[in-house]
């Protein structure tokens, strides 16, 4: 079996994904928040390329308690509910409603990764819960980092690497190609924690800047959410 990383979102839209299982990660930090909003009891999430998609989903909707959620250049866009901040998706806040979101880059993804048979959300929150999916299902693994604006942002790569390592096991038949085998070294090369890690690289030292550094630590956790975000139709439900 194969785990094929791409880079970036637009790396992955020129990849071929039919008949595999595609991994999503924007760990600052879209995935995180989107595990952190289906956590609190969201009904879904629903994500968009642009604000305009995303006003016109909420629309199409037709449904009670619908929210707007996102970020242009890691600040909140004028006229939605929410940004991209995990600490603003609550129990009170988003629970029982549908969000649509919009990002930079995480939410591009999800479209670069429509052609896939299944695509689950990742984020170091949930990486254990992710990995122990990817194990049962058995089955080749695109994984699709979001990367910053076109290019490689070394967060996800660490993420992504951090799953990696988890399915591919000693004596296992798993092929990685190169981008997958440049994510485990990122990630077995750090000696410091993961918030270390991420606080050093260029997207969490820029959302520091902006005054999002509890953002980054929250995103450093490791396995403190078990829930998995499937795509279903164009919303992330619980799996």
């Amino acid at each position: 079996m194969n785990v094929d990383l791409s880079a970036t979102w637009q790396e992955a839209s020129r990849v071929t994904l039919r008949g595999r299982i595609a991994v999503v990660i924007d760990v600052l930090r879209a995935t995180s928040t989107i595990v952190t909003a289906i956590q609190s009891g969201a009904r879904e999430v629903i994500p968009v390329e642009t604000p305009e998609d995303a006003r016109l989903a909420a629309q199409e909707t037709g449904a009670d308690g619908v929210v707007l959620g996102g970020e242009r250049g890691g600040l909140k866009i004028e006229g939605f509910d929410f940004g991209n901040s995990p600490y603003e998706y609550t129990p009170h806040s988003v629970g029982g409603k549908t969000v649509v979101m919009t990002t930079t880059n995480g939410t591009r993804a999800f479209a670069a990764a429509r052609e896939a048979d299944i695509t689950f959300a990742a984020a170091l929150l949930n990486i254990g819960s992710v990995a122990n999916v990817l194990l049962h299902e058995g089955r080749d693994v695109a994984v699709i980092c979001a990367g910053t604006e076109g290019r490689v942002s070394l967060d996800d790569l660490y993420c992504a690497g951090a799953l990696i390592e988890r399915i591919v096991t000693p004596g296992c038949d798993w092929v990685l190609n190169d981008g997958a085998r440049l994510a485990v070294h990122w990630y077995g090369s750090n000696t410091g924690t993961s918030f270390d890690v991420l606080a050093s690289c260029a997207h969490g030292r820029r959302l520091a800047e902006l005054g999002f550094h509890r953002d980054v630590e929250y995103c450093s956790g490791v396995d403190t959410v078990t829930v998995v975000p499937v795509l279903k139709g164009r919303s992330l439900v619980s799996r």
